[in-house]
């Protein structure tokens, strides 16, 4: 290989990872970290136990987990590696289950990675003013 190629190769090697830096680093510098993938509020004055399990849009499960939440206490869960640069609108399920007793299964589509889904425990319904034991819906993050 003449000494021309070999700086031509080296050379398109580094613009290829530059290209790759600023592509994953661009919408952070600019927008901020991504957002938690959900965060579960507790409005109720007792605690409970919260699994959560969540499918992609294959139907494949990539998070079920275990939470207990204090009274009016709230956890947000770190949104996955994998989805942390997501630019594009994807299809979820969240099921939710309280207490082994009470469970909600939501399917929606989450539009970027500065949004997350909101579930509450026994909330007000603004609409009818009953309490919810879950409701599920998305956010944006500001």
């Amino acid at each position: 290989m003449g000494n021309n190629t070999k700086k031509l190769v080296i050379l398109g090697i580094i613009l290829l990872i530059t290209i790759l830096v600023l592509y994953i680093s661009l919408p952070f510098i600019f927008m901020g970290p991504a957002a938690p993938f959900f965060v579960i509020h507790n409005h109720d004055v007792k605690s409970h136990e919260v699994v959560v399990e969540v499918f992609d849009q294959h139907n494949k499960s990539i998070i079920y987990e275990t939470y207990s939440l204090e009274p009016e206490g709230d956890f947000s869960q770190a949104r996955p590696l994998s989805l942390q640069f997501q630019r594009e609108k994807r299809m979820y399920t969240f099921k939710v289950t309280m207490d082994k007793q009470i469970t909600s299964a939501v399917r929606m589509e989450i539009p970027h990675s500065h949004s997350l889904v909101d579930i509450r425990l026994y909330s007000k319904d603004y609409e009818s003013g009953e309490i919810v034991p879950i409701s599920m819906e998305i956010a944006e993050v500001v």
